[in-house]
């Protein structure tokens, strides 16, 4: 049984640390000892006990420090030293022989404890994050910050024993730009858990949806997570507007955890009929119930250079419950996806006919002619969980 130390900055607390890595490590857990160490935002520790008993039973042993951003750069130096620290701990402790670095400080980390301690490293980069700082505006293209992380950035793809991209595009980008051999690259995009996924019966739909208050002839849109970032809410927002007026059955659900708020100031804006629009929020758990009731889900992201290495987490989520997803174009592998498989709708977001996307998004709910085996082909070809633990595992042991 090999002994792996995983750091993460994304918190087991968080939906996506629930999601994209608890799920993958109970089931690792079973050939591996799992050593994780994360990073939980103040908001959420409250979740913290409810994780303990439910990593109780596998081979997992979690430590964890809260998160802070205080400070900018700062906050970000003294918890890269308490991590090393409670790292180098755990690594002489435990006989650790590989180190799963999610995304790019986690990898650094790693990377300092490659050089003292020399385990192998597998860089789990979960997008070009000093790109996605470029192309939000929070560095400059010439200044010396940009050019340092930059080439911390390209060392660390370089000096990494094994990569996991999460899409093909990045994987090609990665091997011209930085010489890396293919072999040495993995993808593995963010897969979802049919045990957690899963669309409930025409039963369970109708009586899960009347509980909710919603008509049998509701037609419901849906965004789960986050609206700010990198999230094209305005877009959808216009979009869902647009709808609302060509079919007065048109119902928009917003499930998110912490932005209510700016949600609702959002909504104003954009003058929505309030009485077809809720926000609320979910459990993990749960959220596959609404999925299932709903007839589309939407989520739009600003495309860019660095979102060509990105993998949206719901997506998977949506395939996984059979339910179309309306997505953008110049995102990942979005394109591929889409237009391989009739799973949804792609829009173009830089020419947006909100006129015709509208028509054409009614036109598909209303005929409602998806083929299950499509998504059945495109979940277990790309996003089945179970495929990507295999590959992980396939990883650990070349490591």
């Amino acid at each position: 049984m090999s002994s792996i130390l995983y750091l993460s900055l994304t918190g087991m607390t968080e939906p996506l640390g629930r999601s994209q890595v608890l799920e993958y490590l109970i089931d690792l857990s079973q050939k591996n000892q799992i050593n994780l160490i994360s990073f939980e935002r103040v908001e959420d520790l409250e979740s913290v006990e409810e994780i303990k008993d439910l990593i109780a039973p596998y081979n997992i042993e979690w430590s964890y420090l809260s998160y802070s951003n205080k400070y900018g750069v700062f906050s970000t130096i003294a918890q890269i030293l308490k991590v090393i620290k409670l790292a180098s701990k755990t690594i002489k402790q435990k006989s650790i022989e590989s180190i799963h670095a999610r995304s790019m400080i986690p990898a650094t980390i790693a990377m300092i404890l490659k050089k003292i301690y020399g385990v192998k490293l597998l860089f789990d980069i979960r997008g070009f994050a000093i790109d996605e700082k470029l192309d939000s505006g929070r560095l400059q293209k010439n200044s010396l910050l940009f050019k340092l992380l930059k080439a911390l950035d390209n060392y660390l793809y370089r000096a990494s024993d094994h990569i996991v991209t999460l899409t093909y595009k990045a994987k090609d980008i990665l091997i011209e730009s930085q010489n890396i051999s293919e072999d040495a690259i993995t993808v593995i995009p963010t897969c979802a858990s049919r045990e957690v996924f899963h669309k409930l019966d025409d039963v369970e739909c109708r009586s899960f949806k009347q509980s909710l208050g919603y008509r049998d002839d509701d037609k419901i849109i849906i965004h789960t997570g986050t609206v700010s970032g990198w999230y094209d809410f305005d877009n959808e927002l216009r979009v869902v507007k647009e709808l609302m007026s060509v079919d007065e059955d048109i119902h928009f659900l917003v499930l998110n955890k912490n932005e209510h708020k700016f949600i609702n100031e959002l909504l104003e804006k954009y003058a929505l009929d309030m009485q077809r629009v809720r926000v609320g929020s979910t459990s993990f758990g749960d959220m596959h119930k609404y999925l299932s009731i709903a007839d589309a889900s939407l989520f739009f992201i600003k495309p860019s250079y660095s979102k060509q290495a990105s993998a949206p987490t719901k997506f998977a989520e949506n395939v996984a419950c059979y339910l179309p997803s309306i997505t953008n174009r110049g995102v990942g592998d979005m394109e591929f996806y889409m237009e391989r498989y009739a799973v949804g709708y792609l829009v173009d977001l830089e020419y947006l006919d909100l006129p015709q996307v509208s028509r054409d998004i009614v036109t598909m709910i209303e005929e409602s002619s998806f083929d299950m085996q499509v998504f059945d082909e495109l979940f277990s070809t790309h996003f089945d969980k179970d495929m990507a633990v295999e590959k992980y595992q396939g990883i650990y042991e070349q490591l």
